[in-house]
């Protein structure tokens, strides 16, 4: 677009006179608009009478019973008989510990019930041949006394399945001594004891 275009001079012209104006009426209103705050405090000033802080407050207080009216109070009591005192609370039965104590002990007795967990064991052999499981159910018993191996058989196939591991961090420290003579071994998440489970060190 060329600058000596006169429809781009004469956009240029209204922007300019546009802005110009904002600028004056910007300024007079901020003047004025200064005034009426100033003319609005005052009046608002005006309408509202000063607070007197000398008030007198005490009608608000909070009332306590002096020392001499306990005393004559106490005094007037006296002559009435003495009740027995009511044992402490620390010594009273408390019901709800003998309540607490039963649902703990359903709590446990339901706990030593779960025999079970969801927990991992790593396969070692499968395949058709008896000899081999057993072979491996065997190796197992010697080199790791602490883990126990279980075989099961789906005809036509042999698994033979070790240790009862609680989380996979423990079957992972025995998986790498096993993979060396037992490449196809895998861990695998399997329901493990809990009893034995615990023993696996």
């Amino acid at each position: 677009m060329q600058r000596n275009n006169p429809a781009f001079l004469l956009i240029l012209w209204l922007l300019a006179s546009a802005c110009s104006s904002k600028v004056v009426s910007g300024g007079n209103s901020s003047g004025a608009t200064t005034n009426d705050n100033s003319t609005t405090s005052q009046s608002s000033n005006s309408s509202f009478p000063k607070k007197n802080t000398d008030e007198d407050l005490s009608l608000y207080r909070p009332k306590f019973k002096s020392s001499t009216d306990t005393e004559s109070n106490s005094q007037s009591n006296s002559s009435q008989p003495v009740q027995a005192s009511k044992t402490p609370l620390s010594d009273m039965p408390l019901h709800v510990n003998k309540k607490l104590d039963a649902i703990l002990d359903t709590i446990a007795m339901r706990n030593k019930s779960i025999k079970f967990t969801n927990g991992f064991r790593i396969q070692i052999y499968v395949g058709n041949d008896r000899k081999a499981a057993d072979d491996a159910k065997i190796y197992t018993y010697q080199k790791y006394p602490e883990i126990f191996p279980y075989l099961s058989y789906q005809q036509p196939i042999y698994k033979v399945k070790i240790g009862d591991f609680l989380n996979r961090m423990d079957a992972e420290r025995y998986y790498a001594d096993l993979k060396e003579l037992y490449p196809s071994a895998m861990i695998l998440p399997d329901r493990v004891e809990i009893k034995k489970g615990i023993m696996v060190k």
